[in-house]
Order: structure tokens, then C-alpha cells, then sequence
């Protein structure tokens, strides 16, 4: 009987002296902030990185960190400068408890854009026919943003004078006159005096070189 007594005697011991796992809002999981972005943690010098952050239950955020602008509910850009990194702090609220939580983003270098066709750069051959189809891009090899679209651009057909064309599209007046342009014209398309795009670093884009085939 003293053995049982001895034993009960342990094994509540045992228990009473088990580490309780505490739950908080400060190490719940569920809580932990989501930040949804095409480049996982990177972000690109000199552009809008544009982000979605949310906390879920939580009933408002704050995002701080240097170069990071609100645009919207739960929608945020970058627009990292200088250093390889950039640390952000996100704020969030949920029933008067407030937690901190930091995310950390490497900063990449973007090459300079260039004037596309289906992301044909520099010299390149089309018929009239895909030439006077095609729609204009800016593009800028292995980079996932999207770009924006183009507004207008100019183009010139061999020793012509240079003209403007809106859209990212050939107008029927254009039109008309790439179906005129005979094998061995050039066409160049430039598009480096796009003030609108607001989106790409402030180099020049390579302009595109068409030869009619």
C-alpha cells in the first residue's frame, strides 16, 4: 500500500512540474503577417515594388520602413535607393494587443528597359504584315514586374523624319505606311522618352531596330 501511495505521490509530481505551453498573440502562428509579391523577398532599385500585406484577425496594420509608401487598404510599394537590403517593421493591432513583426528584402540592380515585339530586342526582321500588327512592350530580360504599357512612341521609317504614334499600337495611318515599306526598310522605334512610365529607373531604353524581310 505504501508503494502506491509512493507512486500516486511521483507521478503528480510529474505533472505539476511539466513545462505548460503558454499561446499568445506574440508567437501565434496564425497571426504571422502575409506578404504577397511576385519576387518572394526581392526588390528592384529605383522602381515601385508593389506589395500586399495583411495580418489575418488582426483589426488594423501599420508597415513602416524607408521608401515604403500605402497606396490602398492592405496595398503598399517600395521604392528602395541605396544598399543591398531593406528591412521592414509591420504593426499590428488585435484586441489592444499590439505585435511587432520585421521582414527583410534583398535589393537587386535592373538592366536598362528595352522597346519590344513579343521580346524581340535590338535588330530584328519582320513581314509588313507582323510588323504592322505588332504591339509595342518595354522589356527587360529575367525581371518579373510588370512594366506598364505603353503609351506612345516614336518611330522612324529609314531618312524620314521621326513622327509620334499613341498607344502601343500602329495606327492606321502608320499602318498604311509600313504596307508601303518594301524589303531591306528599317523602321526604329524609340521609346526613351516615355516621361510616363513610372515604374523603370531613369535610363535610357535601347531602342528597337525593325528590318523589313
Amino acid at each position: 500500500m505504501k508503494n502506491v501511495i509512493c507512486y500516486i505521490f511521483i507521478f503528480c509530481v510529474c505533472i505539476y512540474c511539466t513545462p505548460k505551453k503558454n499561446v499568445s498573440f506574440q508567437k501565434d502562428v496564425s497571426y504571422k503577417s502575409i506578404i504577397e509579391n511576385e519576387k518572394l523577398n526581392i526588390l528592384y532599385r529605383g522602381i515601385r515594388n508593389h506589395l500586399t500585406i495583411h495580418v489575418p484577425k488582426a483589426d488594423s496594420i501599420r508597415v513602416k520602413g524607408v521608401g515604403v509608401f500605402k497606396e490602398g487598404e492592405n496595398k503598399y510599394y517600395i521604392t528602395p535607393s541605396t544598399g543591398t537590403s531593406l528591412e521592414i517593421t509591420i504593426i499590428s493591432f488585435l484586441k489592444g494587443k499590439v505585435r511587432t513583426e520585421k521582414r527583410e528584402f534583398r535589393i537587386l540592380n535592373i538592366g536598362s528597359p528595352l522597346a519590344s515585339i513579343n521580346n524581340k530586342t535590338g535588330k530584328i526582321i519582320l513581314t509588313k504584315e507582323e510588323l504592322a500588327t505588332s504591339k509595342i512592350e518595354y522589356y527587360i530580360p529575367q525581371f518579373v514586374i510588370d512594366l506598364g504599357k505603353v503609351q506612345k512612341f516614336r518611330y522612324q521609317i529609314n531618312d524620314e523624319e521621326p513622327a509620334i504614334n499613341y498607344g502601343n499600337k500602329f495606327n492606321d495611318s502608320v499602318k498604311e505606311k509600313i504596307y508601303r515599306m518594301k524589303s531591306g526598310d528599317i523602321m526604329i522605334i524609340n521609346l526613351n522618352f516615355n516621361l510616363e512610365l513610372e515604374t523603370v529607373d531613369l535610363k535610357k531604353v535601347k531602342q528597337l531596330e525593325v528590318h523589313i524581310e
